[in-house]
C-alpha cells in the first residue's frame, strides 16, 4: 500500500516539473517575440565645419636619372694616345676626353693645302690679262718657229754651208776649251791681275788707318777710296775663283748641246729637208700660232669654269681632311661628369664608344605613378621627394614631362613621369648618384587653411553638384555647397558652409 502511495507522488512531481518548464519557454519566447518587434533607434552622427590643410597627391617610386646621357666614340677610331679624363671627373662641353695618332690626318691636311694653293694660283693666272713679256715670248717663238720651217723648204746655199761650219767649229772649240781648262798663260795673267788689286786694297786700307780716329772719317774720301778698293778686290778674287776652278758639268752639258745642235743644223743643209723635217716645222709653226692666238684673244670661259672648279674641289678636299684632323680628338659635346671610360692608352679604338658623359648638376627623377592617378598627375605639379639614403631630408621638385602611353611594370599600368628637383631644395652640396631611389609624392592639389567636411557629410545631388545636411535648431537642413580639393577623407568647402557649422555625417562617427 505505501508503495503504490510512493509512485503516485512521484508521477505528479514530474508532471508538475514539465508544466513549469513548457510555461517558462512559452514566456521567454514571447519576451523576445516583443522584442524584435520594437524599433531600434541608432543616434545620428554629426561634425563640425573647420580649418585645415588639404594635399591631394599621387605616390609613387622614383630613380635618379641624369637629365642628358651621351655615350662617346671616333668616327673612325685609331690608336689611343691620350685620355686625359677619368671616371668621376667633371668637364666643360669643348674639352678634350681622348685623342687618337693624327700623324696621316696632318700629312693630308698638308697635301691639301698645297694641292689648293695649286689651284688658286692657276685661277689666277688664268683672270690676268698675258703681260708684255709673255706676248714677245710667244711672238718670238713663232718668228723662229717660221724661220726653222722657212729654211726646211729653201734649199741650202754654198753661204749657209759655210756659215754652218763656222757655227760648229766655234762650239766644238768653245767645248774643247771648256775640257782642257785654264791654260798657264791665263792662269799667270788672272794671278796679275788679282795682285795689282790686292795691292791697290792695302794701299787703301792704309790710307783709311792714317785717318780713322777722325769723328768725320765717314765723310772723309780715304773712307769713299777704301770702299770702291775692297768691291774691286773682292770681283776680281770671285773672277779669278771662276777662272781657276774650270768648267761645271752643267757648262760643259751645254757646250756638249751646242756642238750636237750645230752638227744637227750642218747636216741638215748637207742632207735636204726631208718631209718628216717638214711636217714638224710646220707643226711647230702651228703650235706657236696657237699659243700666241690664245695670249691675245684671253682666257675662255670654259678654261675659266674649269680652273674654278678645280679651286673648289680642292677646297672640299681641304675641309674633309680638316674635319678628319679634328675627329681625332673626342670633343665634350656638353659640361658633364664622365660616368665611364672603357679604353686605356695604346690600345686601337673603332667607332664604338668608350665614354660616357652624363649631366648630373640638375638630376631628373623616373617615377612611376598608377593610372588611377592621371587626375592628380600634370606637367608643372609640385613633387615632394624622400630619397631612401636620405630619410631626413625631403627635395621639392615638379614635374617636366608625362609620357603620353602608359607602360607595363611588374604586371600593372603605370604612368611614367619625370621630375626635375629645384636647385634651393639642396641643404648641402652633393651629387645625387644616378639609380638612387627615392618615394615621390606628386601634388595634385594644395590648399591651406581651408572649409574642411569629413566626405561622409557629403550627398550628391548630381554629377559635380554636392550638399550636406547643416544641423539648425536640433533640425538637420540640406544646403548646396561648392566641393573644390577632396580626398579618401575630406573635402574642401569653397562655398555653402561657415567655420563652426554643425553637419550630419550620417550614422559614421568622425572627427
Amino acid at each position: 500500500m505505501k508503495n503504490k502511495k510512493k509512485s503516485l507522488w512521484r508521477w505528479l512531481a514530474l508532471v508538475v516539473v514539465i508544466a513549469a518548464l513548457i510555461a517558462g519557454g512559452l514566456y521567454f519566447y514571447r519576451s523576445q517575440t516583443t522584442l524584435a518587434q520594437e524599433p531600434t533607434e541608432t543616434p545620428l552622427q554629426t561634425t563640425t565645419v573647420r580649418r585645415g590643410d588639404l594635399v591631394v597627391s599621387a605616390t609613387g617610386a622614383g630613380t635618379v636619372i641624369p637629365a642628358s646621357e651621351v655615350s662617346l666614340g671616333f668616327d673612325s677610331g685609331g690608336l689611343l694616345v691620350e685620355i686625359p679624363v677619368q671616371v668621376g671627373d667633371r668637364v666643360q662641353a669643348g674639352d678634350v676626353l681622348a685623342r687618337v695618332d693624327d700623324t696621316s690626318a696632318r700629312s693630308q691636311v698638308k697635301q691639301a693645302e698645297l694641292n689648293l694653293t695649286e689651284a688658286q694660283l692657276q685661277l689666277a693666272k688664268l683672270l690676268e690679262d698675258p703681260s708684255a713679256e709673255e706676248l714677245a715670248s710667244a711672238q718670238a717663238n713663232l718668228a723662229s718657229a717660221q724661220a726653222t720651217l722657212e729654211s726646211r723648204l729653201t734649199p741650202a746655199t754654198s753661204q749657209d754651208t759655210v756659215a754652218a761650219r763656222q757655227s760648229l767649229l766655234s762650239a766644238q772649240q768653245n767645248l774643247s776649251a771648256l775640257l782642257a781648262g785654264p791654260s798657264a798663260e791665263d792662269a799667270t795673267s788672272a794671278e796679275a791681275d788679282l795682285k795689282l788689286v790686292e795691292i791697290a786694297l792695302q794701299t787703301a786700307q792704309t790710307d783709311y788707318d792714317r785717318v780713322s780716329w777722325r769723328p768725320e772719317v765717314g765723310q772723309l774720301p780715304q773712307a769713299a777710296a777704301l770702299q770702291e778698293a775692297t768691291l774691286a778686290y773682292e770681283k776680281a778674287k770671285a773672277s779669278y775663283d771662276t777662272q781657276m776652278k774650270g768648267a761645271t758639268d752643267a757648262e760643259i752639258s751645254a757646250a756638249r748641246a751646242n756642238v750636237a745642235q750645230a752638227q744637227s743644223q750642218l747636216d741638215d743643209l748637207l742632207g735636204g729637208s726631208s718631209d718628216q723635217d717638214v711636217a714638224a716645222a710646220q707643226a711647230s709653226v702651228d703650235q706657236a700660232q696657237a699659243q700666241l692666238d690664245a695670249l691675245l684673244a684671253g682666257t675662255s670661259s670654259v678654261d675659266l669654269e674649269l680652273a674654278q672648279i678645280s679651286v673648289e674641289q680642292a677646297q672640299d678636299s681641304l675641309q674633309t681632311a680638316q674635319t678628319q684632323l679634328e675627329n681625332t680628338a673626342l670633343i665634350a659635346p656638353l659640361t658633364g661628369t664622365v660616368l665611364t671610360v672603357d679604353a686605356s692608352v695604346g690600345e686601337r679604338v673603332g667607332s664604338t664608344a668608350f665614354i660616357t658623359l652624363a649631366d648630373l648638376e640638375q638630376p631628373l627623377l623616373e617615377v612611376y605613378l598608377d593610372e588611377t592617378d592621371l587626375d592628380n598627375v600634370g606637367v608643372g605639379y609640385e613633387a615632394d621627394v624622400v630619397f631612401d639614403a636620405l630619410p631626413d631630408q625631403t627635395f621639392t621638385g615638379h614635374v617636366t614631362q608625362v609620357d603620353p602611353q602608359l607602360t607595363n611594370s611588374n604586371g600593372t599600368t603605370v604612368m611614367r613621369t619625370i621630375v626635375q628637383l629645384d636647385a634651393d631644395s639642396f641643404t648641402k652640396p652633393q651629387v645625387l648618384p644616378i639609380g638612387l631611389n627615392a618615394s615621390v609624392d606628386v601634388i595634385g592639389g594644395r590648399a591651406t587653411q581651408a572649409l574642411l567636411v569629413p566626405v561622409e557629410a557629403l550627398r550628391e545631388i548630381s554629377s559635380g553638384e554636392y550638399a550636406v545636411f547643416v544641423v539648425e535648431n536640433g533640425e538637420p537642413t540640406l544646403h548646396m555647397v561648392e566641393v573644390g580639393l577632396m580626398d579618401f577623407t575630406y573635402a574642401e568647402i569653397l562655398s555653402g558652409l561657415e567655420q563652426g557649422d554643425v553637419v550630419t555625417t550620417g550614422i559614421v562617427a568622425t572627427n
